[in-house]
């Protein structure tokens, strides 16, 4: 019994690797005096885009050379990026492949996850594991902290950075970044990108709005209440609308619950509008109107 089941697992997991393999992609890029280079792991986003790390490409030019699994290499064009979450898009004419889905749902502490991508530029390696952490922060290269990471035991070196972490099912729950130990390595998580990316094909960067204050999230000392997110610095002297303290309930109509959930609520659309916020003051539910910033 036991034999038949680890059969059928390894069966499976061939057939996963194999399905996702012609989705990836190695690549390879220089700075524009050609006295430095990059390379690292990419995956098809959908027609003609590629999405990997931007750090894999900081600092280098167009073109970038991008290696299919099983074809001849492609010239790609950066069309946008976000350092602060680590993002870059990729436009790469001619190329072939399916997309790689995004994982919809959040992902769950123990699930089986394969890492795929270009460690030490060896084409085309995949390395097993499982998500062995949530909600993890890292400093990103823009300066920033990256919320909502994942953490996981599978082999991630250097060169796997912007290939996939896929689940089970064949679906990205995450982009592979480098771990601060060997076998705790973290992920851009698939929530985060399907968030950024479809901004940066648009306008080729991230455009947020502010409320000008700080937050940070604290655990209730009582059983009965929710951990929330407080604001712990309003960076404006002038404002006497928010004020150090307070508890964010929502934005413009949306739960906030997380860090990530006030950066999210204020996107580009935001800026320079009234913003509705529903804190807790002193006991006391309380809706004011903020104008929001770019930031």
């Amino acid at each position: 019994m036991t034999v038949s089941i680890l059969k059928k697992l390894n069966r499976e997991l061939i057939d996963l690797v194999e399905a996702i393999l012609p989705s990836t992609v190695t690549l390879s890029a220089y700075s524009e005096d050609l006295s430095d280079s990059s390379s690292g792991s990419g995956w098809i986003y959908s027609d003609e885009i590629i999405i990997t790390n931007f750090h894999v490409i900081d600092g280098m030019v167009d073109p970038i050379t991008v290696k299919p699994v099983g074809s001849a290499a492609l010239i790609g064009k950066v069309i946008g990026s976000d350092p602060d979450n680590d993002i870059a898009v990729l436009r790469v004419d001619g190329l072939k492949g399916l997309p790689i889905p995004l994982e919809t749902e959040p992902s769950r502490l123990g699930e089986l996850c394969v890492a795929i991508g270009s460690p030490h530029g060896l084409r085309e390696s995949a390395s097993m594991g499982i998500i062995s952490g949530l909600s993890r922060q890292s400093q990103s290269p823009g300066g920033g902290i990256i919320e909502e990471m994942l953490q996981t035991d599978a082999s991630v070196n250097p060169g796997n950075s912007g290939g996939p972490l896929i689940n089970i099912q064949g679906q990205l729950v995450g982009m592979n970044t480098m771990g601060p130990a060997e076998t705790v390595n973290l992920a851009v998580s698939a929530e985060t990108i399907a968030f950024i990316v479809p901004e940066l094909i648009a306008h080729g960067k991230i455009a947020r709005a502010s409320l000008g204050i700080s937050v940070a999230a604290r655990v209730s000392s009582l059983p009965a209440e929710h951990d929330h997110i407080e604001i712990t610095r309003v960076k404006s002297k002038d404002s006497e609308v928010l004020k150090k303290g307070d508890i964010l309930k929502t934005i413009n109509g949306k739960p906030i619950k997380r860090r990530i959930d006030v950066v999210r609520s204020l996107g580009r659309e935001a800026i320079d509008q009234q913003i509705s916020v529903e804190i807790v003051r002193d006991g006391n539910v309380l809706t004011v109107l903020v104008e929001a910033k770019a930031k």
